[in-house]
């Protein structure tokens, strides 16, 4: 018999790697939880020469793809796409034009990752700032209310979800997000 897999597949953001803030610390999480770890990297999209979100989101959703290329997703015994902004967007995408049924943790979610979330997707739970810039917080508050996902709600910080004037609110945010990273 062959031995489980667990694999936590990483979609960054637009601006944001998998080797800063919060996606870096849950890689180092789901490393300690006997996960092996893909992160993706955007960097090769020339986001500043994309005039649409909807032209980013089909390029975000191409890159990632064309990364998951012949990696085996099917056989995990437990898959986890975790993602931040443009890549929950890609995270939703991929796992719907490959058939798959990840467990999710999408940070900071923009309006299409809601649209593209249906009753049953296995979400772990989502977080987001009150002060984010690309959808209201009470949006996503009430979405994960209404399909009982635990929520992390940030208080005062934006998409980043780090207050660069308070620390401990930076790592409060952190901790409740880290919390969220849980084997099956």
């Amino acid at each position: 018999m062959s031995e489980p897999r667990k694999l936590a597949v990483v979609f960054p953001g637009r601006g944001y790697t998998c080797s800063t803030g919060l996606l870096a610390d849950g890689i180092n999480l789901w490393k300690e939880l006997g996960y092996e770890v893909l992160p993706l990297d955007f960097s090769a999209i020339p986001f500043s020469r994309i005039g649409t979100f909807a032209e980013a989101f089909d390029r975000v959703e191409a890159a990632a793809l064309e990364q998951l290329a012949g990696v085996d997703l099917v056989h995990c015994t437990d898959l986890v796409f975790f993602s931040k902004s443009m890549g929950t967007v890609a995270a939703a995408r991929c796992a719907a034009r490959l058939g798959l049924r990840p467990r999710m943790l999408p940070l900071t979610p923009l309006p299409e990752t809601l649209d593209l979330t249906k009753p049953g997707d296995r979400v772990m739970g989502m977080a987001v700032g009150t002060a984010d810039r690309y959808i209201d917080w009470h949006r996503v508050r009430a979405f994960c209310k209404e399909r009982d996902i635990p929520c992390v709600i940030g208080q005062g910080v934006g998409h980043s979800l780090a207050d660069k004037n308070d620390p401990a609110n930076t790592e409060a945010i952190r901790q409740q997000v880290l919390a969220l990273c849980r084997p099956l």
